[in-house]
């Protein structure tokens, strides 16, 4: 039978709340005259408003509905799949009919030339290639020129004011790096923008983000003089991209992956998912990134705390814990159990390793075992057994959802760690997995 998924990841599959609830709405036998699966996938047959029943099938975390629903997955495919997690038994096993055969061929078709493009590829100009690069480069070097200016401008006339302006300070100069062809630090602007000014923490974020911002730009205008590594590194963190072809080219790092987690952010109409794994041999984390605009299909469906086989490509840069792109993974049923760190100061030691790695580096992801929520008011922190504690960004819905998870006990966790403060994504308790829907606009 195929596998069969928990509640708690379904829910990460769907678009929203109110999908959810409709779809655990159509979890029950009744709303169902087809109930089927193959050694594939499962569908069924859902009796709607209309005069035809709607036909659900659904496959390796890839979804087909013939309802006018423009979510996806639609409240059809993930009723069928919440029925299939209660009642798997009430599922027939039968031949795939020609509707479901028909997708499940195009899909395999599709992956096949996606992992296998054309070798006939348009013959490359090397000489206008080359003329492009050096405008390119030229635009950058005007950019990051008055960037530097406006930099020291900020800085003179002090940081006390930012708060109460802080778009109009960032957007305007972020939209001038996008002119200049260096979306990298466009993007790195308007996350100063995004900062929480209400917060106590604001002046010393704010500040590891300009320095940041001034060592990318420093590294940029030397970029010829550093090691290969970290020539590609300043250069995706100054906005040029690495093509699809070349990073699966490279060497691929096989492995069992779990996926530990899922973020979903909008901005200027652009979704962009961001995906942690963990491979259970190499102890290694990778991190995906999919962007959907509005109308479209986000071309990933990985669902946290589902385990995968197959391999993956690290793009080049510095660092171990680096952007990547998988090839050929396979949904798998099985239990992944990751290499904690033993207490706060294990993790701190590891936040701090690959800040040296690669001090450009954010959203580190760490795991650390045997810790506690704790705090007042507003703050929270982590605490290990050991009463060491870090400040920690967790959301009410989060704090409530880890003590009535816990009992107040201590659980493992996985964290983004930045400068100063972390950030809860997921948690294990009796070696159970949870995590949360983590979306921000």
């Amino acid at each position: 039978m195929p596998l069969k998924l928990t509640k708690e990841q379904i829910v990460q599959l769907a678009p929203d709340e109110a999908s959810v609830k409709a779809a655990k709405g159509l979890a029950t036998t009744s709303k169902w005259s087809v109930r089927q699966f193959s050694d594939r996938c499962i569908w069924g047959h859902c009796q709607g408003s209309g005069k035809n029943p709607y036909q659900t099938d659904i496959t390796d975390i890839a979804f087909k509905c013939s309802c006018p629903s423009r979510k996806f997955p639609c409240k059809h495919a993930l009723g069928l799949l919440f029925l299939y997690e209660s009642h798997a038994d009430g599922f027939e096993q039968a031949d795939e009919p020609d509707w479901v055969k028909a997708w499940l061929d195009k899909r395999a078709v599709r992956a096949e030339k996606k992992e296998k493009p054309g070798t006939e590829a348009a013959p490359v100009d090397e000489e206008a290639k080359a003329k492009r690069l050096a405008k390119r480069h030229q635009n950058v070097m005007e950019g990051i020129a008055d960037l530097e200016v406006w930099m020291k401008d900020l800085l003179r006339n002090g940081l006390v004011n930012v708060p109460e302006r802080a778009y109009s300070v960032f957007e305007a100069m972020a939209k001038r790096m996008v002119d200049a062809q260096a979306p990298g630090l466009a993007a790195r602007l308007r996350a100063m923008a995004d900062i929480d000014y209400g917060a106590e923490s604001w002046k010393h974020e704010l500040t590891d983000k300009l320095s940041k911002l001034f060592m990318v730009i420093s590294a940029y205008r030397n970029v010829d003089r550093l090691p290969a590594d970290w020539q590609d590194e300043i250069r995706t963190q100054v906005g040029f991209s690495q093509s699809r072809d070349m990073v699966l080219g490279g060497e691929p790092l096989v492995d069992r992956w779990l996926v530990l987690g899922k973020r979903s952010q909008t901005a200027n109409g652009l979704t962009t998912d961001s995906y942690w794994f963990y491979g259970e041999h190499s102890g290694r984390c990778a991190l995906y990134l999919s962007f959907s605009v509005p109308g479209s299909i986000a071309d990933a469906g990985w669902v946290p705390g589902c385990v995968y086989d197959g391999s993956m490509c690290y793009y080049p840069g510095a660092g171990t814990n680096r952007r990547a792109l998988p090839k050929e993974l396979i949904l798998v049923d099985g239990r992944v159990v990751p290499a904690f760190c033993a207490d706060l100061s294990q993790a701190a030691l590891r936040y701090r390793q690959h800040a040296t790695e690669n001090p450009l580096a954010e959203d580190i992801p760490l795991l650390v075992s045997d810790v506690l929520l704790a705090g007042s008011g507003g703050a929270c922190c982590l605490v290990d057994m050991a009463g060491n504690a870090v400040p920690l960004v967790v959301s009410d819905e989060m704090r409530i959802d880890v003590l009535a998870i816990s009992g107040g006990k201590p659980f493992c966790a996985f964290v983004l760690a930045n400068d100063g403060r972390w950030r809860l994504v997921a948690m294990w308790y009796n070696n159970e997995y949870h995590t949360w829907r983590d979306e921000h606009n």
